[in-house]
């Protein structure tokens, strides 16, 4: 068996016949609910031929011919189609039994199996018999009798069909048929669900389910808000915990540039550094006269026998801060060396700047 099929029969509906004192039940699905069948006794039938209508003025046009051949204003009304034929059936319900029966009922007769072939036949029920008259497939004729009919009542069917009863075949035997799972004419989908609720409850059931949205609408908006009102507060606590590093890190910066700036002004080299750097080099016996700093300049002046210029540009080669030096000799065995000191970045750069 197929899904389809297993979720059909457990969506079947159970099927009682109404006023039956032998408590006949088809039994259907779980989910199916419960429909009850009334005996073709109990129903008249009238039929409507409106293929020629467009589709969209049938249904209006049945319900019409509904109130046209209802044969009493409260008998109940159970409508079948088959493509564009309109198959009725009115019952006059008990007032006792209208409540609970009123669009969850249908005829015996759609639940008996369609003929084969096209004709007549004459159908046993669970209260009497039917002739049925079947053509293209589609009831196009039905009568019923509490017993066999005799040869001219079942003329008098036949004539009443359209069919010459010259041409119809001897009266047939009564058929047992079993209830059909499904009827074999199209009910309409509100008579499908009355099946299975009544029409207090579809409406309940209706609005259970918007009310049901509706809340979990409502709850996802104010969960939405509230998570909106947290972040907010969360981000404005930490904030409010931020702002003091925030404002402690830009003193921070500040500081920071100001040290840059003061270390900028300081000399790469002070005096001391440079005397001593100085005396490092000199020849032997060579006695310092005079010490003279300058911005970027030191001017030294100092006795030697060594009067070779070369020898003292080698000598401070290997020195960083005393490498650019420049020797002059002077009379009486002085020599005069003058050293460009580096000079800091920023200080250039403001010497520049100025």
């Amino acid at each position: 068996m197929t899904l389809w099929n297993q979720l059909a029969a457990l969506f079947s509906p159970t099927r009682r016949l109404v006023n039956d004192a032998e408590g006949r039940v088809a039994p259907g699905g779980l989910l199916g609910g419960s429909r009850w069948v009334v005996p073709r006794g109990d129903c008249q039938y009238r039929r409507e031929d409106l293929r020629a209508l467009p589709v969209r003025k049938r249904l209006q046009a049945a319900r019409l011919a509904a109130i046209r051949h209802r044969p009493a204003p409260t008998a109940l009304t159970c409508v079948a189609w088959t493509d564009g034929i309109a198959h009725f059936w009115f019952w006059d319900a008990p007032p006792e039994l209208r409540a609970d029966v009123e669009g969850r009922w249908l005829p015996e007769t759609l639940l008996l199996k369609p003929p084969m072939t096209d004709g007549v036949r004459l159908v046993e029920l669970v209260r009497g018999v039917e002739g049925q008259f079947w053509r293209g497939g589609v009831l196009a004729g039905s009568q019923w009798w509490d017993d066999v009919p005799g040869e001219e009542a079942w003329l008098r069917f036949a004539r009443a069909a359209g069919l010459d009863p010259v041409g119809v075949a001897a009266q047939p035997e009564p058929v047992r048929l079993a209830w059909s799972a499904q009827p074999w004419g199209e009910v309409s989908l509100a008579q499908r669900l009355a099946g299975v609720f009544d029409e207090k409850l579809a409406w309940l059931l209706l609005f259970s389910a918007l009310a049901a949205g509706l809340g979990w609408q409502l709850a996802s908006l104010y969960r939405w808000q509230d998570a909106g009102t947290q972040l907010a507060a969360r981000v404005e606590r930490v904030r409010t915990e931020v702002n003091p590093l925030l404002a402690a890190r830009e003193r921070a910066e500040t500081a920071q540039a100001e040290l840059a700036r003061l270390q900028a002004l300081r000399p790469l080299a002070d005096d001391y550094r440079l005397m001593a750097g100085v005396a490092r080099h000199l020849p032997a016996g060579g006695v310092l006269l005079s010490w003279q700093r300058e911005a970027g300049k030191l001017q030294v002046r100092l006795r030697s026998e060594q009067t070779d210029p070369r020898a003292f540009v080698a000598a401070f080669e290997g020195e960083p801060e005393l490498s650019g030096v420049a020797v002059t000799p002077i009379n009486g065995g002085v020599m005069q060396l003058v050293f460009e000191l580096p000079v800091a970045k920023g200080s250039a750069q403001e010497s520049n700047d100025e």
